[in-house]
């Protein structure tokens, strides 16, 4: 019985092991796993190898920045202490501002409460919303360029807010006019109204406030929506129940270190770089150079891009409709997978979409032009607010944010026909062309061009 149990025990652990002739031969088709026809694709582990390339990448990048510059971060206030920063022309930009807003509001009592001839009222908010953006420019000439870009920033805010007020409270005080002639007629108001003009809710509000129209002006209710996240003024808006402390703290601290990181960011990569750029340039300007020192702006240009849109629209945005309740905090669409530019305007910023789309798309079509002109029109207007900022801000006038904006509208519409003929729709090479197009190649170039203008006029002022 012994003998018996080896020969079994022996034979057992031959089994572990497999001569040629066990193998079973292949019996179907087998592809390559990298091939285009596998079935079965899965790069998870190259794309953990692309994930440590870049840190690795971006580690020796820190490492050859504090061998060449050293820990510039440190010398940041000596840095504001020798910009000499003269904060009263901002003070009088922003008393400006403030004094703007509050006669918008006084222009709509004279409408409402003093019933004034409306080309009247026309003409006055046209004088008024012209100096919102006429008087601060003037005052803010000769300080620094930094605070200048904030200022303006709230000042073009202030600017489409006054917009939105007098043209949304125009059309209410003609259609309240009409409602008044329906009641009288004694008829259904849904029969003189249509959908696309006045929504029920809104239609609603106007017949209550038909016999006494001053009391539609609610003074609360715009100073909400000047402090209000959004653009479009409405008789109404959604609110939420209570604020959420700790969501709001989050919130708070994320703002602060995404400051921390742009300045950081700005003063140890962006500026030295640009201004080592420009000594280059001057000294011996050609093609190689110049491509060189755009690539090497582009990585810390894109961080820039993508914290600044995260603190914005993430960050204070919330911050503000936390604080406010404000319930509609849509502020933007996933811009990041958009295929062309037409979707990344879109959705990259939607309180400036709809406001644009409500004040100068669907006036411009109701006034019978075309949905392309239209559309061009909603570009001229944007091109010329962005070159009004940066010009303004510098106090440079270039035209190139203006040239590099307004182009964008005839490149769109030509984008749009190659996808088509192409068969592109579904792909990701138009994807892979707006990050090429806006982070390697459009915003170093007018980072350089408008800094380097910059740097002349401090170094030859007029």
């Amino acid at each position: 019985m012994s003998y018996l149990q080896n020969n079994i025990n022996s034979a057992k652990s031959y089994t572990k092991y497999m001569g040629p002739l066990a193998y079973q031969p292949v019996k179907k088709e087998r592809t390559s796993l990298l091939s285009t026809e596998s079935p079965e694709q899965n790069f998870r582990g190259i794309l953990n190898l692309a994930i440590l390339i870049l840190i690795a990448n971006h580690i020796r990048l820190i490492f050859e920045n504090f061998q060449k510059y050293g820990l510039l971060i440190t010398n940041i206030f000596w840095k504001f202490e020798m910009m000499h920063i003269n904060g009263n022309p901002i003070m009088q930009a922003f008393l400006a501002i403030i004094f703007n807003l509050l006669v918008g509001f006084g222009i709509q009592y004279l409408q409402f409460k003093r019933d004034q001839n409306p080309n009247i009222i026309r003409v006055f908010n046209i004088i008024n919303i012209a100096s919102t953006i006429i008087i601060p420019c003037y005052l803010i000439q000769g300080s620094h360029p930094g605070l200048n870009l904030i200022l303006l920033g709230l000042q073009f805010i202030a600017f489409m807010k006054l917009i939105s007020y007098a043209h949304f409270l125009r059309n209410t005080y003609f259609y309240i006019q009409r409602i008044k002639q329906v009641k009288n007629k004694k008829v259904s108001l849904d029969n003189f109204f249509a959908e696309y003009e006045v929504n029920n809710e809104n239609l609603k509000i106007l017949e209550k406030y038909s016999q006494n129209q001053a009391k539609i002006l609610d003074f609360k209710h715009y100073l909400y929506f000047l402090a209000a996240p959004t653009l479009c003024f409405q008789l109404s808006y959604l609110r939420t129940q209570q604020i959420r402390k700790v969501w709001l703290i989050k919130r708070i601290i994320e703002y602060i270190f995404v400051i921390l990181f742009l300045v950081i960011i700005w003063f140890q990569y962006t500026e030295p770089l640009v201004e080592n750029t420009y000594k280059m340039l001057t000294k011996a300007p050609t093609l190689m150079v110049l491509v060189d020192r755009l690539l090497k702006l582009a990585i810390p240009n894109t961080y820039m891009w993508i914290a600044l849109f995260y603190g914005q629209f993430q960050c204070f945005l919330n911050i503000t409709a936390e604080l406010l309740r404000f319930a509609d905090r849509e502020f933007y669409k996933d811009w990041w997978n958009c295929k062309n530019l037409e979707e990344y305007w879109r959705l990259w910023n939607l309180p400036v979409h709809h406001w644009l789309v409500r004040h100068i798309y669907f006036p411009c079509l109701k006034s019978g032009m075309s949905r392309t002109t239209s559309n061009m029109i909603v570009f001229l207007v944007s091109a010329l607010g962005h070159e009004y900022i940066v010009s303004a801000s510098i106090g440079v006038v270039e035209a190139w944010a203006f040239v590099g904006m307004f182009a964008q509208a005839p490149f769109m519409l030509l984008q749009k026909r190659l996808e088509k003929l192409l068969k592109l729709q579904d792909s990701q090479l138009g994807n892979l062309m707006f990050w090429m197009t806006f982070c390697f190649i459009g915003q170093p170039i007018m980072i350089f061009v408008y800094y380097f203008r910059y740097l002349e006029k401090i170094a030859h002022p007029i």
